[in-house]
């Protein structure tokens, strides 16, 4: 795959991230996102000392 290409794939993941972010924040579901983030990220920071 060309960098271009790579660049492409990319930025579409991160507007498409964006655009769900921005959903969230209008339909009033922030706090469900954040707990939804927190639960992905919980098994990488239990490991932390």
């Amino acid at each position: 795959m060309d960098l271009s290409e790579k660049r492409i794939i990319g930025s579409l993941i991160l507007l498409t991230g964006v655009t769900f972010l921005s959903l969230a924040l209008y339909t009033g579901q922030l706090a469900t996102i954040a707990e939804l983030i927190r639960s992905i990220f919980e098994p990488s920071i239990a490991g932390l000392p």
